[in-house]
């Protein structure tokens, strides 16, 4: 939660880091976006806070992210993966492993796509192209954007797809960059009426600050990157990510 909250606050959001049950409606109804993160959090007190705070913000219409962390991995967080695809998110943000099992998880129609994947969190044992037809699938069932992370990340709501080409592979190396990164589309989420654009311009912030902290001489590795990543997730202008953006849009 420490890092999440930190790239929020950079890219100049408010963070709530919420978990009781007792506060899900209430946190959720004054938010203008909210984020839930399975992580380590399927016991059954989480799981009823996550339900709530989802259908919370579906039902007051109010933009949400869904990241099934480590989706495949059991039985259990499959189910409750599918639960709450149920509650219709406005995004969801996996790996390729992640997002073909989810898919598999809901029992969605993939054509063309690759095996069901096997959740293992930053170490995705797939790529994002491979994972793409599910996320197309997702997409066109559950009327959302599906943002695929990989060394290039692709995003879909089953009519078009971007592609991402900024990002580091060292990314994959810091414990909850991903996790960050789906915050960071939520509250890209709450002030854009589109999510396609909410996500992609997301992915872009994010990437090309880790494009720019790669450049830095004081960075020796993963421990130097994630520090620094915040400084420039702050300091990026709006002049430099357009210069940097390297993204390119399809129509499927």
């Amino acid at each position: 939660m420490d890092f999440s909250a930190n790239v929020l606050l950079a890219a100049g959001a408010s963070p709530a880091m919420v978990n009781a049950v007792e506060e899900a409606e209430g946190f959720t109804k004054i938010s203008s976006a909210l984020s839930i993160n399975v992580g380590t959090a399927l016991t059954p007190h989480w799981i009823k806070a996550m339900e709530l705070a989802a259908s919370t913000a579906h039902d007051c219409g109010k933009p949400w992210v869904l990241d099934p962390v480590g989706c495949g991995a059991t039985a259990h967080r499959n189910e409750q993966c599918a639960m709450l695809m149920e509650r219709r998110p406005t995004v969801v943000r996996g790996n390729a492993s992640e997002i073909m099992a989810l898919a598999n998880a809901c029992k969605v129609e993939v054509v063309g796509g690759g095996s069901a994947g096997g959740g293992k969190g930053v170490d995705s044992t797939a790529g994002s192209e491979e994972a793409l037809p599910a996320g197309i699938a997702l997409a066109k069932r559950f009327k959302c954007v599906i943002a695929i992370s990989g060394a290039v990340d692709i995003i879909t709501d089953g009519s078009t797809k971007v592609l991402i080409r900024n990002g580091q592979e060292i990314l994959t190396k810091i414990t909850a960059a991903g996790c960050s990164l789906s915050t960071l589309c939520a509250a890209y989420c709450a002030v854009c009426n589109s999510a396609l654009d909410a996500v992609t311009a997301a992915f872009l912030h994010f990437c090309i600050a880790s494009d720019m902290t790669a450049e830095m001489v004081e960075v020796k590795g993963p421990g130097t990157h994630r520090v620094h990543l915040i400084d420039n997730l702050y300091n990026l202008s709006s002049a430099a990510l357009a210069d940097r953006a390297k993204f390119e849009v399809h129509e499927l």
